[in-house]
């Protein structure tokens, strides 16, 4: 890696996130480690959505256009019954200690500044540190989840404490206090992650969690490790488009993706989602989401077979099951949740070296588990709400799992080089919105007109898919074009208006290669609180 100074792009969801990215370019850091820094600052300014007591998934591309996933997903408790987590629904408990899987958000940002930054982890970090201890404003979003979830909330000691000062919930731009996050975060940044996995505050959340039922042990998080794997791709409008495999859902956006560039072949142009094509990219997107409720799972139990799925025979079935004329009868999922999913957020930089970063990171639902450890102020997720009690179930509850993951990062290669890094928030909607950025920059659109165009997905965010009360529903924003709505109710969807910029879409975080050397063109979509950077510095 050279010595000079990075010029660099940013996108996050959240203006302090960005500005902690374009601070660590300034300080001399490459791609990599702006991504990390405004990772760090997202735990802090939007905890509905991320903590690091949750999980990441990275992708990093490097000048000379290799690309590796860092999977940082957690795993359930190596000594659990699967009988004991039994809700009162009969599923996997949405909330609560039970809910929760060995956090390891940590251990990929830990493997991202080793493998490939400039600066070290710390360095990254301090800044969010020093905005937890200082306080930070509640945003939009973040009281927008306060309100949905504050009966949960106020059950749990730790989260009342942070979330209801004085008894009363939080208030929109009211300075939220985090001190004990910021004691946390420091010794991470003067330490390392093994403060966590290995030492005091790792064993001050497992404390926390076992004595409200939790089976997570100080042994399975000494056990974790993330892994980096090599991604999945498939070819679209020419470019090459990577994403996460494994127990990530990227592979089906993958699958939906090789479809329709079938379909754009035969239809002899981009196929357009807020168009008269829109029923051709539903009913893709409702067989791919499909396929993944019933395949993804973790590979040591339940490998998906990804060569199968983007076989030449296999995309062409789905393209022609795209070409149909009505909509499909969606297939029961396991579940569907009674609780938002805030999900995630997305990070997304690129510097003029050629490194290139989609990072998503999450708490699954809106504030995940709702347990916080009072303690160190940190939150956990409630990732181990995606597992099932169903014994055929390819993402059966067990000991050890890896449950089936939502994140899913996402790189775009052209003729060998990188040219675009995605990302967005959207539950198990993820690879519908992915699916409509792609389409959008195939039809011309600059970053911030694609991200900023209306959108529709096939059920709900976190659904997903048609829910089965919700056979073949879309829910769609105000402003799609009526030419969408009427090939919609035409085919036989059922339409749910959303409103205007509705957040239950997602949120693109976009980076592309610019028109001329050493440029990019960003977009952050207008449904978050966010802001692109892009600087050049010498």
């Amino acid at each position: 890696m050279s010595d000079h100074l990075a010029a660099g792009a940013v996108a996050t969801p959240h203006t302090d996130a960005t500005a902690a990215a374009h601070q660590a370019f300034a300080d001399g850091g490459n791609a990599i480690d702006a991504a990390l820094a405004a990772a760090a600052m997202l735990t802090v300014v939007y905890p509905n959505q991320c903590s690091i007591g949750g999980d990441a998934i990275a992708m990093v591309g490097t000048p000379d256009g290799h690309v590796e996933v860092v999977n940082g997903s957690g795993r359930s408790a190596m000594s659990l019954d699967p009988a004991d987590y039994v809700g009162p629904d009969g599923f996997v408990p949405v909330s609560g200690a039970k809910s929760v899987t060995v956090p390891g958000l940590l251990s990929t940002w830990e493997a991202l500044a080793d493998r490939w930054g400039r600066r070290s982890l710390g360095d990254a970090i301090r800044p969010a540190a020093a905005a937890a201890a200082a306080g930070v404003a509640v945003a939009p979003g973040v009281h927008r989840d306060l309100v949905r979830e504050r009966a949960l909330l106020a059950q749990d000691d730790g989260a009342r404490h942070v979330f209801f000062p004085g008894g009363t919930l939080l208030g929109d731009g009211q300075t939220m206090h985090l001190p004990r996050l910021a004691e946390s975060l420091t010794a991470l940044a003067e330490r390392g992650t093994a403060e966590f996995y290995h030492g005091a505050i790792g064993a001050s959340v497992i404390d926390t969690l076992r004595g409200l039922g939790s089976d997570l042990t100080t042994d399975d998080l000494r056990q974790h490790l993330p892994t980096v794997e090599n991604p999945c791709s498939t070819t679209f409008d020419g470019a090459e488009y990577l994403s996460s495999g494994g127990n990530s859902q990227g592979t089906f956006f993958l699958q939906g993706l090789s479809a329709l560039d079938i379909v754009a072949r035969r239809l002899g142009r981009i196929p357009d989602p807020i168009g008269e094509d829109a029923s051709i990219v539903a009913r893709i997107l409702t067989r791919t989401a499909a396929d993944r409720d019933r395949l993804l799972g973790d590979p040591d139990n339940a490998a998906v077979p990804v060569t199968e799925l983007l076989s030449d025979d296999a995309t062409e079935a789905l393209a022609e099951f795209g070409l149909g004329e009505r909509a499909p009868a969606a297939a029961a999922q396991s579940r569907t949740y009674a609780r938002r999913s805030g999900d995630t957020v997305a990070i997304v930089t690129a510097d003029t070296e050629g490194n290139w970063v989609s990072l998503i990171q999450s708490a699954f639902h809106a504030f995940g588990s709702c347990v916080l450890d009072p303690t160190t102020g940190i939150l956990l997720h409630n990732r181990g709400a995606s597992f099932s009690l169903e014994p055929a179930s390819a993402n059966q509850l067990g000991p050890g799992r890896r449950p089936p993951h939502t994140l899913m990062p996402v790189l775009v290669r052209q003729d060998g080089n990188l040219v675009g890094a995605h990302g967005t928030m959207g539950g198990r909607a993820q690879p519908q919105v992915h699916t409509h950025l792609a389409l959008n920059l195939a039809l011309g659109m600059t970053p911030a007109e694609a991200t900023a165009r209306p959108r529709w997905i096939v059920g709900q965010m976190e659904a997903g898919a048609a829910a089965p009360d919700e056979p073949s529903t879309i829910s769609m924003e105000r402003g799609v074009p009526a030419p969408a709505v009427f090939d919609l109710n035409d085919a036989g969807f059922h339409l749910k208006m959303l409103q205007t910029l509705d957040d239950s879409v997602g949120h693109l975080q976009v980076v592309r290669r610019g028109p001329v050397d050493d440029s990019f063109l960003v977009g952050s979509d207008p449904r978050s609180d966010g802001l692109t950077q892009q600087g050049e510095l010498s």
